[in-house]
């Protein structure tokens, strides 16, 4: 009887084995420039076309390679990174594993154009998927140039999975940014075909973070720097008053490897707890140095993820390093507020609307809908001028007078932290920044009534783009236009002539700024809500700003307008806005 088992044609097992390895134009081109980084380069040039699935060009300065060396260079598992077993436990270089280029190799057509220092003719290797090699002399410079053509052309299957363009790209320009912040000594060019995207030249870690990240490093950063126990820190953190609606901005290296941890990003997030919100991600770029026998790099194809030795020495040597930061610059307060009453009870409220309030037995964590009233008035939204202050705007139209229903409602304290007041059903603790949000979100989507009236600028606003903000703008377009602003998008530039009226001039740029930081987390949902996602990261901005200086008069305000929405007990985003304790709970309490 014949076998019906076989052995695959070796292009059909490379196909296969690639999909660890490369998954998408970005996947070539971050396994690309870690082997340009490896060979010593000084500078590393990288050219795509049509979001790198036509065209991925990489040049280096490095070493180059010599003919037996590019014969072996297309062969899973050849390296020149390690060679015995303790060098697996040891290893210092970004790439060692030996399968980027076979995985590259086998779904596109690589041609490969080097030359060493040592040697005064170079050698060009042409690679079809499935086909042998052809290898000839060639007169090329010092270094290696890599061409990557017709990305997973002969897998089709692979290419059709392939994102739009603009993300694509997008994708590839944060991993760009990311090489670029581990080597700040290297120059990094970056060509979107013609389209030169950046050019960063060599320079100190702080210019470099400040480069990438798009901030002022006078202003914007703080200095992180320890050394305990044989774990090395250094790197910057953003005051608190830079973050952004998503991790994007935040970035971890490992012996010079940029590496992805939750459980180290979270580290980092604890040590800015009470000074921004549950949604604001704060920015950084932090370098550990360690022994490298006490970390295991070996755990994922693509090489991001790592496990320590001790994961809890470097979680709290991050924590601390990152608080004595924030402390030395006077951010930090003295003493720090405790959590908002009854916070946790409300982590596990549905989104489902409710029409009244809530119960929350504080025995027992059970919350319940409350009884009240029925209420039917609606806000009105109140017109304001154009011309006018942050701040003042934004309590023009949050706590200026409202048709709102009468009952009796008592405030007893107010911050900014949180208001309590005393209504028909028993003690109501509101977060003012939440109930904020939720007035605002539904007072622009009630003025808008399908779309938001756009307000001239007396003067058109200028924003500088990096290549992935201008990639999220494109792809998000229409969105924003529907949320009432008018822009013109160049190669570099963000040219804004009109916002939605709820925008205080001198903040265009602000807000602006975390709408883009935002839009990573609106492309996931579907484009059906995406305006509405927007409208909410607006709503969230000014709900930040509108409740500094909280009295007890623009509370009751506050909260007599929570109650009169749609929606009342939590934000667009899901966090509840407040919580209901009756006075039958509290009597039970005091018998």
């Amino acid at each position: 009887m014949q076998s019906r088992i076989h052995i695959l044609p070796e292009y059909i097992a490379n196909q296969i084995a690639a999909g660890e390895v490369v998954q998408r134009p970005e996947s070539v081109v971050k396994e690309l420039v870690e082997n340009s980084i490896d060979a010593g380069a000084a500078c590393v040039t990288v050219v795509v076309q049509g979001a790198g699935k036509s065209l991925i060009h990489v040049i280096d300065d490095g070493a180059g390679m010599s003919r037996p060396d590019l014969e072996l260079c297309l062969v899973r598992h050849a390296t020149s990174k390690i060679r015995t077993e303790e060098d697996l436990h040891r290893i210092a270089t970004l790439g060692f594993r030996g399968e980027a280029m076979a995985s590259i190799a086998a779904v596109a057509d690589v041609e490969v154009r080097t030359r060493s220092r040592e040697e005064d003719l170079g050698w060009t290797l042409t690679s079809h998927p499935g086909k042998p090699l052809a290898i000839a002399p060639a007169t090329n410079d010092v270094g290696t140039q890599i061409l990557v053509r017709q990305l997973f052309a002969s897998v089709p299957g692979r290419r059709k999975f392939l994102k739009s363009d603009m993300t694509e790209f997008r994708y590839i320009s944060e991993t760009m940014q990311t090489l670029a912040l581990s080597r700040p000594s290297v120059r990094f060019v970056f060509y979107d075909g013609p389209n030169r995207v950046f050019d960063l030249q060599p320079t100190d870690l702080r210019s470099r973070v400040a480069d990438v990240l798009g901030v002022d490093s006078a202003r914007a950063l703080v200095e992180v720097a320890s050394n305990d126990a044989g774990l090395s820190l250094s790197g910057y953190v953003s005051r608190p008053e830079i973050v952004r609606q998503n991790r994007g901005g935040q970035f971890l290296f490992l012996n010079g490897r940029p590496i992805k941890s939750r459980a180290l990003a979270h580290a980092v997030n604890q040590a800015y707890e009470h000074l921004v919100t549950d949604r604001q991600h704060p920015v950084f770029a932090l370098y550990l140095e360690i022994d490298p026998e006490r970390v295991d790099v070996n755990v994922h194809p693509q090489k991001h993820e790592v496990k320590f030795d001790d994961e809890r020495a470097v979680f709290l040597l991050l924590q601390d390093a990152v608080m004595r930061a924030l402390a030395q610059v006077n951010i930090i307060p003295p003493i720090m507020s405790n959590v908002s009453i009854a916070s946790s009870p409300l982590r596990s409220l549905g989104t489902e609307p409710i029409s009244g309030g809530l119960i929350v037995n504080r025995m027992t964590g059970e919350i319940l809908p409350a009884r009240r009233d029925s209420m039917d008035g609606a806000y009105q939204p109140v017109s304001t001028p154009r011309f006018t202050s942050a701040h003042q705007r934004a309590h023009d139209m949050l706590f200026a007078p409202a048709d709102v229903p009468e009952e009796m409602l008592t405030v007893l304290h107010a911050t900014s932290e949180r208001i309590v007041c005393v209504i028909p059903a028993g003690v109501m603790i509101v977060r003012p920044a939440a109930a904020a949000e939720r007035v605002f979100f539904e007072q622009i989507l009630d003025r808008a009534t399908g779309d938001l009236t756009p307000q001239t600028l007396l003067f058109p606003v200028e924003i500088a783009l990096d290549a992935q903000r201008r990639a999220q703008l494109s792809e998000h377009g229409d969105a924003i236009t529907a949320s009432g602003f008018v822009f013109e998008l160049s190669n570099a530039t963000m040219t804004v002539s009109a916002v939605p009226s709820v925008i205080a001039p001198g903040e265009e740029h602000l807000v602006i700024d975390e709408l883009i930081s935002a839009m990573s987390d609106v492309e996931s949902g579907p484009s059906i809500n995406r305006q509405q996602a927007l409208v909410a990261h607006l709503a969230r901005q000014y709900a930040r700003r509108s409740v500094s200086g909280m009295t007890p008069h623009r509370a009751e305000i506050l909260v007599r307008q929570l109650r009169a929405c749609n929606i009342t007990h939590h934000t667009p985003f899901g966090q509840p806005t407040f919580v209901v304790i009756s006075f039958e709970e509290i009597d039970s309490r005091l018998t």
